[in-house]
């Protein structure tokens, strides 16, 4: 397990291939609420639904996660932010005082197939051919991580969200954009390879307005 702390932050990336649906559910004690709800997942969102709790278990945080009017997810009683993503064996997690937003991607080279969906004109002339892979996937990161910071309600990936320049392996924090119709919003995103994986995150710390 990875932990990448901050102040007001804990951010954790864990391995949880080898955790059974059975026994987590062994383990884990849920809410009635809870318990309906994973009678009507799938066997791969249960064991995600099951991860998320266990991993949280395990840090000591012992909480119940809710969703807020825009699907943002936060932790109560302590009114705390959190956001999670699921890749393969690799569960990500983070929990903040603030608004945030976090992604974590296997590399895959099919990304290449869908890269018109998701990267712009003026993104794309800064993506390095020998590097492409990479590029595309801290920027879907990036744009997925902004698309959990506002909810989940803007699917739109190309006009939505625009990454700025940057150079892999040497710009470890990158200039992003939400553009709206009357102002635009920057952040700052951060990504760290692990593995065969990116995981990117943001933190809204002024986060008026994302509301």
């Amino acid at each position: 397990m990875l932990k990448i702390p901050h102040f007001h932050t804990k951010i954790i990336v864990f391995k949880w291939g080898h955790l059974k649906t059975r026994f987590l559910e062994k383990l884990l004690i849920l809410s009635e609420k809870d318990k309906k709800n994973l009678l009507s997942l799938s066997e791969k969102r249960k064991k995600e639904f099951l991860g998320v709790r266990y991993a949280l278990k395990y840090i000591g945080i012992n909480r119940n996660v809710f969703y807020n009017e825009k699907r943002k997810p936060f932790l109560f009683p302590q009114e705390k932010y959190i956001s999670f993503s699921h890749s393969f064996e690799k569960i990500a997690i983070a929990i903040s005082s603030y608004h945030i937003g976090i992604d974590i991607e296997k590399l895959r080279k099919k990304i290449v197939r869908i890269k018109k969906k998701f990267i712009r004109e003026d993104e794309s002339i800064f993506i390095h051919p020998n590097y492409e892979i990479d590029y595309l996937h801290i920027i879907w990161g990036i744009k997925e991580s902004l698309y959990k910071l506002e909810g989940g309600i803007f699917p739109s990936f190309l006009d939505r969200y625009k990454v700025s320049p940057f150079c892999i392996k040497k710009d470890f924090c990158i200039s992003c954009w939400i553009m709206k119709d009357s102002y635009s919003k920057r952040f700052s995103a951060f990504y760290r390879k692990i593995d065969d994986h990116y995981l990117v995150y943001i933190i809204d710390r002024d986060d008026e307005g994302m509301d």
